[in-house]
């Protein structure tokens, strides 16, 4: 009876469970995020490349390091939603670390590289993906009837813990669930709660990063390859397949090399030449035309997430001047180092007399000699009245000085003096 008695109605508990909903706004918003309204959209009428959605995703693969101790690779995937095609790429640490630009600059400009330049890029808002903003207007160029500026940017930022709006995260747990379960070493996507093979025992790692790169990179290959369900945005049809209809019916990619890519990724920075050479990130670099330019600025574009091993060189209108390498150092006894100042001595020589060639020679005197011939002489004007006053009215007399008299006269004029005196000294003795 007591137990009946302090039970819970159902119909209490029913009526009230909506303020459920409070508590998980409150406690576990991703479970509230999951449930608020959303729109919905779909690619029809979407070209290929038109928008490349970007993101990093830990495999749940364990691989073994050098040192013994096993971790999981990471995944840097960047799929075209028109086609769903994917393009990965796999980045494993020997310690720990995290994704970095570099790391997924590289991967983003091998796929431009394959698929062509996107259109505009969703990504999150990791600092992995800050290099997106360098290549936005290279993205407003692949734009169709492209006559100016459409939008202020082609990169787009998704909202903080809204992973269920971009749907490469959806197509990492189909791969991890579908695909990458079926190898040896999957670990599932619970850390705390890993598979395990026997109790008290978790699974046995793959093997080395370099052995299951292939594995992954077929694994994607395969996903492209494999036809999708009637009712997906696809309607049945493979990504692959999909993509291959676009380019029949006369679609092209814009092409952009690796290179390209990796040299829009820089800053366009001012440096001083200091005989024949500037100074970046601690060292000093140069080559011929540096040593022939004649000015004490250029521009030098420096990469913002790579070390370089050459820079590129502008003048102030943005022409390419050269492309600088690091200066190397000799030892004094080099018979190298005094061949090389030879030649960036003549480099210069030579650019100075080529300068000194294309202007005309001009003799400064003369010209100003023959302007000063060239002036009229001054015409003299009759005074409009004299001042004038009487000297014997003055207030006051004002002696000029005499002029010094030469050394002689000086000599002599004190022979007098001294003479005079000594004759009224004789006066007034007698």
């Amino acid at each position: 009876m007591l137990e009946r008695a302090c039970s819970i109605p159902t119909q209490l508990v029913s009526v009230e469970l909506h303020f459920r909903n409070v508590h998980q706004f409150k406690r576990d918003h991703k479970a509230y995020d999951d449930r608020r309204p959303r729109i919905r959209r779909t690619i029809a009428g979407m070209q290929p490349m038109e928008l490349v959605v970007g993101d990093v995703h830990p495999v749940d693969i364990h691989l073994t390091r050098p040192d013994g101790t096993v971790a999981t690779a990471r995944l840097i995937g960047f799929l075209d939603w028109a086609t769903q095609r994917l393009w990965i790429g796999l980045i494993f640490f020997e310690k720990r670390g995290g994704v970095q630009n570099r790391d997924v600059i590289e991967v983003f400009a091998a796929m431009i590289e394959a698929w062509g330049m996107p259109q505009s890029l969703y990504v999150d808002n990791g600092k992995e993906f800050g290099f997106a903003a360098f290549l936005d207007d290279a993205m407003q160029l692949t734009v169709p009837g492209f006559h100016g500026p459409s939008r202020s940017t082609r990169v787009i930022n998704a909202l903080p813990y809204n992973a269920s709006a971009k749907p490469i995260e959806r197509l990492f747990g189909d791969l991890e669930t579908r695909y990458f379960c079926t190898a040896r070493g999957h670990i599932g996507g619970n850390r705390m709660s890993k598979k395990q093979e026997a109790i008290g025992r978790t699974v046995a790692p793959f093997g080395a990063f370099e052995d299951v790169v292939p594995a992954i990179e077929r694994f994607v290959r395969t996903y492209n390859h494999t036809a999708q369900g009637k009712k997906s945005a696809l309607k049945g049809l493979s990504p692959e397949a999909t993509y291959r209809k676009y380019l029949e019916a006369g679609w092209a990619p814009t092409a952009m090399s690796r290179d390209e890519v990796r040299a829009a990724c820089a800053r366009t920075e001012e440096r001083s030449v200091v005989q024949g050479a500037i100074s970046v990130g601690g060292r000093h670099w140069t080559c011929p035309e540096l040593q022939a330019y004649q000015y004490e600025k250029i521009w030098v574009r420096v990469p913002a997430y790579h070390t370089p091993a050459e820079l590129l060189l502008l003048d102030r209108y943005g022409e390419r001047v050269g492309i600088a390498s690091p200066d190397v150092e000799f030892h004094p006894l080099d018979k190298r180092g005094a061949k090389t100042a030879a030649e960036r001595a003549r480099v210069h020589r030579q650019a100075v007399r080529d300068l000194d060639r294309s202007a005309p020679d001009i003799d400064v005197a003369a010209r100003l000699i023959a302007r000063g011939e060239a002036q009229p002489d001054t015409i003299p004007y009759e005074p409009f009245g004299i001042v004038s006053y009487d000297p014997a009215k003055r207030p006051a007399r004002i002696v000029m000085p005499k002029r010094p008299l030469p050394s002689e006269e000086r000599r002599r004029e004190q022979d007098e003096r001294i003479a005079a005196q000594m004759d009224l000294a004789k006066r007034i003795v007698e």
